[in-house]
């Protein structure tokens, strides 16, 4: 069976106020909205921040976010996606050089 794709990668579904709103990310699910979430929430300016996915074969997160207002919430989004790849690429790095030493330990 394969799965149903996104039409668009990015919705915006804008709230009361600039500082609020949700963001349907297709093709996505709880990998991205999980550890996206966790990073809003981490990151100061962030009063509220959740995801969701509306059902499993429905290719889609939903992420909903509120800031205190000194951002709006599709510039505290980009934060939250810059932050986010700023920590895989330090998780990727330090990963490949364990796995270096790993190999240079066990090949002798």
């Amino acid at each position: 069976m394969s799965r149903a794709r996104a039409e668009e990668k990015l919705q915006v579904k804008s709230g009361q106020s600039d500082a609020a709103a949700t963001f349907i990310l297709g093709d996505e699910d709880h990998t991205l909205g999980n550890a996206l979430r966790h990073v809003l929430m981490q990151t100061g300016g962030t009063e509220f921040c959740g995801y969701a996915v509306p059902h499993p074969s429905e290719p889609y997160a939903h992420v909903r976010l509120q800031t205190d207002g000194e951002l709006t919430a599709t510039a505290m989004l980009r934060k939250g996606f810059a932050e986010l790849s700023t920590s895989c690429d330090h998780l990727d790095a330090a990963f490949g050089a364990a796995c270096e030493e790993f190999d240079l330990r066990h090949m002798a």
